[in-house]
């Protein structure tokens, strides 16, 4: 069944797979460290903004790692912001949380407020256009404070053999389908929905156009390579996972 990002994400038995990983992943912390060192000529990172936190997977690991001061989640889906509110009083860091329902593309009522901003569990992902997305970056550019990071992570086109092939063919079609080679439906749980898949020069240059400077991108291959380690993209998660600064 075919169905629009919002619509899937309020699905309860969607939320439900959300609530089955508690804290970060190893390459999530990563990031988390990179921003870190990062910041830390200007200061310590003690305000943040999670763009698509769905039921709050990674809020809990961010607060224990930065003990910032100030949080602003936000979710598209009103029933994942519900569920993410009763573990935040769960972990007992509601007093530090704000959420909002919302979309990304429209937040971008503030200036210059936060130290770090997060587009992690793929949410770029359910954003099927390129102006959407460059969109919901110029808006994380706006809203970080000068010098200030941002982290996440996108669905790699290349992958298991099949994703992998199906993504350099419509690159041979690239004259025709230009942005949208990326493009291909995603979900789960018999549901359909729009998506799009990033190349590492796709993801390098859509972050600059939006105004980002020292950009870093990694596969997991790429990651895990770091520190000696082979990742099976057959049967793992095929992220991109990105780091970048504001000028």
């Amino acid at each position: 069944m075919k169905i629009e990002n919002k619509d899937f994400w309020e699905k309860e038995n969607i939320i439900a797979t959300q609530e089955v990983l508690k804290k970060a992943s190893d390459f999530e912390e990563f990031m988390f460290e990179k921003a870190k060192e990062r910041y830390s000529s200007i200061g310590s990172i003690q305000s943040i903004k999670i763009f698509g936190c769905g039921t709050g997977r990674e809020i809990e690991s961010i607060a224990e790692f930065y003990n910032p001061t100030k949080i602003v989640a936000s979710d598209i889906s009103e029933n994942m912001i519900a569920k993410c509110n009763e573990n935040l009083k769960l972990w007992n860091i509601d007093s530090i949380t704000e959420t909002v329902v919302g979309d990304a593309k429209a937040y971008n009522k503030v200036d210059n407020v936060f130290d770090l901003v997060t587009i992690l569990n793929s949410m770029l992902t359910y954003v099927p256009v390129r102006q959407d997305r460059l969109t919901i970056f110029k808006n994380a550019l706006q809203i970080l404070k000068p010098k200030a990071i941002i982290i996440g992570t996108v669905h790699n086109q290349v992958g298991a053999t099949a994703k992998t092939y199906y993504f350099k063919f419509r690159g041979l079609f690239s004259f025709v389908l230009g942005e949208k080679v990326g493009n291909r439906n995603t979900g789960f749980n018999g549901y359909k929905v729009p998506g799009y898949y990033y190349s590492k020069k796709g993801l390098i240059n859509d972050l600059m156009t939006a105004g980002f400077k020292d950009v870093e991108v990694y596969s997991l291959e790429e990651y895990y390579a770091l520190y000696g380690k082979k990742y099976n993209r057959k049967t793992g998660y095929n992220n991109l996972i990105f780091i970048a600064t504001k000028p």
